[in-house]
């Protein structure tokens, strides 16, 4: 049934037109695209074409709102470097070792997924380590989160990083006891060297980022928003290969945040373009580090470091690119962190409306873990959006309770966010949070309880509000909310059927398993089964 055209009536579900939806209907009727009729099987339409759902749960399809889909396509294409891969800094070397004694001298070793939060040793590898487990070859592995990364004395050669090089502007480079580099490269060090090394084969990663999105949709996602093009491979690169795919149609709806300053969009001759297939309105830009390396920039010393973290770029060149863009009329996502960089990043938004007032610039904040003061009053007043991700409350368990001791069950806020009158958008920042949107769904319900300690239980959301940070919300900050993210008449027939009810209360949404998933009228993932399909004539 992929591909299918027809006019589709799907009949004996709960169909939710919205996540406030209290009354299910039991039949909808797509056709051309959208969704024609919601309501009563006796009251419905003919259609060329019948779906018996069997009891089964439809809601509007999902939207990742923050997620790194080349980067995800490429970790596929490397070595896989997760807790759930290798076992212990051992098993992390042997692998290393192993790709080293497949491949030839000189070729580059890629490992992907590290987090040493899941291993026993609870550390980084070492540059000495690596050197011993691959001495011809360089190698470069990529923390999880994207801004760190270790590298072996090959890749420092390969790339001309000699031993005594300075730290660079927002990024640092490791050193041992004798001041010696130890192979660890954090923010903007570790941008340059994935900059910089030899890029993975441009079609390789089209064909994966393919797979990707199929994987995305079986999950029950129709839209997502590729969330900095540039950041895994550099901008010239990445956009290449996404301009392979923009001619498919069998992919979801996609909104991509460009990672360029105003000055560099337009020597590309690039402008914000509002699609609803092929969205390129953002740009976006990084204010400080993270969490787990201690980067991220606080104004209170970390609780098991000492030091505040840092912005990645001077604050006040980052405060006039946020001003040019919001000129130049585009949308402006920011990655910030900490409650020092948040803060900065609202007087950026604060400043620019002054200077050009614009109601709906929905200018976001990416994450928004440390929230500053009084943030969120002034995040409503300038109208800017909190996206954040939930399944982080798992992933960044550990680091976040040791970085920040008793104020840790302050941090990822979101039911104060909805409370203050802000919009709340829940993503996943795939390779570094859970792909599944279901697993952040069950981390904003137990705030990561599943880890031990609940992360600021009274910051927990309803399960409507966590569908609704997934479906409205998503096509909410994508300026789409008026013709999706809701399964009415005259809506787009994106949609998923799901085997259990997401709003009952004693489902584990973690088990939610996507049957079906349906974008722009057309089914795209379908487990239901072709005997679920009758022919119209039979119903009618």
């Amino acid at each position: 049934m992929s591909g299918r055209s027809q006019s589709i009536r799907f009949v004996n579900g709960r169909i939710y037109r919205d996540a406030s939806d209290r009354i299910p209907a039991d039949t909808l009727v797509m056709q051309n695209g959208a969704i024609h009729f919601v309501g009563a099987q006796d009251e419905a339409p003919c259609a060329d074409v019948t779906v018996e759902l069997r009891g089964a749960t439809v809601i509007p399809g999902l939207t990742d709102a923050h997620i790194h889909l080349f980067g995800i396509a490429a970790e596929r294409l490397q070595i896989a470097l997760d807790p759930a891969s290798v076992k212990s800094h051992a098993k992390l070397l042997e692998s290393v070792s192993s790709a080293a004694r497949r491949g030839s001298n000189g070729q580059w070793i890629r490992g992907v997924g590290f987090d040493e939060n899941g291993l026993p040793e609870h550390r980084y590898p070492t540059r000495d380590e690596l050197d011993v487990a691959a001495p011809e070859n360089p190698v470069v592995i990529r923390r999880f989160c994207g801004h760190t990364a270790i590298i072996n004395s090959a890749a420092m050669r390969a790339l001309d990083i000699e031993e005594g090089a300075p730290d660079p502007i927002g990024g640092s480079f490791g050193r041992d006891a004798k001041g010696r580099l130890d192979g660890v490269v954090k923010e903007s060090a570790a941008d340059a060297v994935f900059r910089r090394m030899p890029n993975v084969e441009r079609a390789l990663v089209a064909n994966s980022l393919r797979t990707t999105i199929a994987d995305a949709m079986k999950l029950g996602l129709t839209a997502a928003v590729e969330a900095a093009v540039g950041f895994t491979s550099g901008f010239d690169e990445e956009h290449a290969t996404w301009e392979l795919l923009r001619s498919d149609k069998t992919l979801m709806r996609l909104g991509f945040m460009y990672r360029l300053d105003p000055k560099e969009a337009m020597a590309r001759k690039l402008v914000p373009h509002r699609s609803p297939d092929w969205q390129t309105s953002t740009l976006k830009f990084f204010a400080d580090g993270i969490v787990g390396a201690r980067t991220a920039a606080v104004s209170v010393p970390y609780h098991d470091a000492a030091g505040t973290g840092f912005f990645v770029r001077d604050e006040d060149d980052l405060e006039q690119v946020i001003v040019e863009a919001h000129l130049d009329g585009w949308q402006v996502a920011v990655h910030a962190v900490g409650d020092r960089a948040i803060s900065r990043v609202i007087g950026a938004y604060e400043r620019a409306q002054r200077v050009k007032p614009w109601p709906e610039a929905r200018h976001r904040i990416e994450h928004y873990t440390c929230p500053p003061e009084g943030g969120l009053a002034r995040m409503k007043n300038v109208g800017a959006i909190v996206v954040s991700q939930p399944s982080f409350l798992s992933v960044m368990h550990r680091s976040t309770f040791q970085a920040f001791g008793p104020w840790a069950v302050t941090r990822y806020p979101a039911r104060s966010v909805l409370e203050a009158g802000v919009p709340y958008v829940s993503s996943s920042d795939c390779p570094t949070g859970d792909f599944s949107p279901w697993v952040g769904m069950a981390n904003a319900l137990d705030r990561g309880a599943a880890m031990g300690k609940p992360m600021g239980a009274d910051e927990a959301l309803s399960r409507s509000q966590t569908i609704a940070s997934y479906t409205q919300g998503g096509a909410y900050v994508m300026r789409q909310e008026s013709w999706r993210g809701t399964l009415r008449a005259g809506c787009a027939a994106d949609l998923i059927a799901l085997d259990q009810d997401p709003f009952d209360s004693s489902v584990d949404l973690r088990s939610v398993k996507t049957l079906m998933t349906v974008v722009r009228g057309t089914i795209q993932h379908d487990v239901l089964g072709s005997q679920h399909f009758k022919a119209a004539e039979v119903f009618n």
